[in-house]
């Protein structure tokens, strides 16, 4: 059983703050960077691109297992100003044969207007919202499934909704919302508006499995209950998008026991980014993730007593 003590931290109450003072934007997710941030890569036979949605502040506060002090010693030894720090906040589209699909939809309007931007990012690659014939949501948190809804309405038209039942059961549990707090309400209240709003179109797996063809869902646990990753297969390539397994970069791979608030279940958390990234050194695997510097791909080295990310090459063109 999850231990519900830990629901929603002080960093939960730190992504609340936004959504709770300022009312949603709906305008926010048209924004978008002089440049478009999306950037596509070829897994095989399948197309991947990364999508940024924008930026959030992630200070040593939401963070345990670390102070201050050495939350700045982590940060400058990976040449980063630990002052202004910003974790970013990605998607991922995948194109495969007639689907396209979206890893996550960004936080459209629920967190102010330093996100919301996946949508003139998407729009960039010429892809609209009624051509997304499926949602992946790696969990319910609202800078995951935030931007799929808009005013009452589902932004994507087309689309299922593929997530994990484990999400399902957790954020609709009415004893687990009063025990999380008022503070909390809107992470529970989001989810449920978006389960609410593509209610016709759910579909939910448990366990490990085939979501899509190429596409396999990967339970990782801890952050939230039905956490997942997605790995993807085309030919000799591959790709896990492992969304949350860290959210400071710079910080958790070389601490991977550095827990932040936001997980439900810090300890269930750690265990979790330990197995994965023991794993992923071993495999060689490319990974993506949701919250590592854009365009958030790579491959996990050892490094020292933690770990360090090399980025992937870019994707010169032939």
């Amino acid at each position: 059983m999850l231990t519900r003590r830990h629901l929603m931290a002080s960093g939960a109450a730190a992504l609340a703050a936004p959504f709770l003072a300022r009312p949603v934007l709906a305008a926010a997710h048209a924004q978008a960077p002089v440049l478009p941030a999306a950037q596509k890569f070829a897994i095989g036979d399948i197309s991947v691109t990364a999508l940024n949605d924008g930026a959030l502040r992630l200070g040593p506060e939401v963070l345990q297992g670390i102070d201050a002090e050495d939350y700045a010693t982590a940060m400058r030894d990976q040449f980063r100003d630990p002052d202004t720090f910003r974790a970013p906040v990605n998607a991922f589209l995948i194109q495969s044969g007639d689907t396209t699909m979206l890893v996550d939809a960004g936080t459209g309007g629920a967190m102010g207007p330093d996100l919301g931007r996946l949508m003139g990012n998407l729009a960039a690659t010429g892809v609209a919202p009624e051509d997304i014939t499926t949602i992946l949501a790696t969990h319910l948190h609202p800078d995951h499934v935030g931007g799929a809804i808009e005013g009452g309405a589902a932004l994507f038209p087309n689309a299922e909704l593929v997530f994990n039942e484990a999400e399902r059961t957790f954020w609709t549990d009415d004893a687990i919302m009063q025990q999380a707090g008022e503070g909390n309400a809107m992470f529970f209240n989001l989810a449920r508006s978006v389960l609410d709003i593509y209610g016709d179109r759910l579909k939910p797996f448990s366990g490990e499995g085939e979501v899509a063809p190429g596409i396999t869902a990967m339970p990782l646990p801890g952050h939230t209950p039905g956490h997942t990753g997605f790995a993807i297969a085309s030919g000799d390539a591959s790709l896990l998008i492992w969304a949350d397994i860290v959210h400071v970069t710079p910080v958790q791979l070389a601490n991977p026991a550095v827990t932040i608030g936001f997980d439900v279940n810090p300890e269930q958390a750690a265990e979790t980014r330990a197995a994965l990234l023991d794993r992923v050194v071993a495999d060689r695997m490319l990974i993506a993730g949701s919250h590592i510097d854009f365009p958030g791909l790579g491959h996990i080295m050892q490094a020292g007593e933690g770990y360090a990310i090399i980025d992937a090459p870019y994707p010169y063109a032939d």
